[in-house]
């Protein structure tokens, strides 16, 4: 993590060293860090929330049913995983043979499980309409579930709710790409256009990489920083399965 005020130099810099009022600056760096934070996994605003038990017969939840205290009222970004119990969970012990089987709820449109929503039943899919979360089939049972997520950026949702000292909740590798982001939000308000065209060709390649979908062309910076979980999988061992191609 860093502070917002450690952006301040780089975005100057960026900007041809023009002055910058610290609250321009920082209301930039909100707006930026709560679209980034949205559109890409980071693994310091995952959560994991607590065991709850699904009302029966009730097939739409506020997020916050799902969430940490702490949590409440922060949108939810992106959900992970929902995990369901068999049956209630119990804690294993050393000398128990207690197992927590279940399953993962499998995310479906609105439209596709709109059926099951009606139909009591074992939940087996979710899904999302006007912010409210739907588990279908409709629970027949109390079962018990839990959320893996990623919240909103505290404070990234009320305007001017950063200060100097808010801690960016990202990896400190997203700096300078909060840095350049914020900057090309501010470049166009000072008569800077074409820097913001350069800033934007730094974020996310160049147009030759933007057309190809990222098989030609330079990468942008927001490409190159691969995510925590994106390295794991670079280090496990992969099952590869052979195709046979034309001659």
């Amino acid at each position: 993590m860093f502070q917002a005020q450690d952006c301040f130099t780089g975005m100057q810099q960026l900007l041809m060293n023009r002055t910058l009022a610290p609250a321009t600056m920082l209301e930039a760096i909100r707006k930026t860090v709560l679209e980034l934070t949205e559109d890409y996994k980071h693994p310091l605003l995952e959560a994991t929330g607590p065991t709850v038990n699904l009302v029966p017969y009730q097939n739409a939840y506020a997020p916050d049913f799902f969430l940490n205290t702490g949590d409440a009222g922060l949108d939810v970004s992106k959900i992970n995983s929902f995990w369901l119990y068999n049956s209630a969970y119990s804690a294993p012990g050393q000398f128990s043979s207690i197992t927590n089987a279940g399953y993962d709820l499998k995310f479906r449109s609105m439209d596709a499980i709109e059926v099951l929503l009606n139909i009591p039943g074992l939940p087996i899919y979710w899904g999302r309409n006007n912010n409210q979360i739907y588990i279908a089939s409709m629970p027949d049972g109390n079962y018990q579930v839990y959320a893996r997520y990623q919240k909103q950026h505290p404070n990234s949702n009320v305007v001017n709710g950063f200060t100097n000292t808010t801690q960016i909740m990202t990896a400190d590798t997203w700096q300078e790409i909060i840095e350049y982001a914020a900057a090309m939000r501010i470049a166009s308000t000072i008569n800077l256009a074409d820097k913001k065209q350069e800033l934007y060709t730094s974020l996310y390649g160049d147009q030759k990489f933007q057309t190809s979908g990222g098989i030609e062309g330079a990468p942008g910076l927001i490409f190159q920083r691969t995510s925590q979980r994106n390295r794991d999988q670079q280090t496990t061992t992969r099952r590869l399965r052979l195709r046979m191609g034309g001659v």
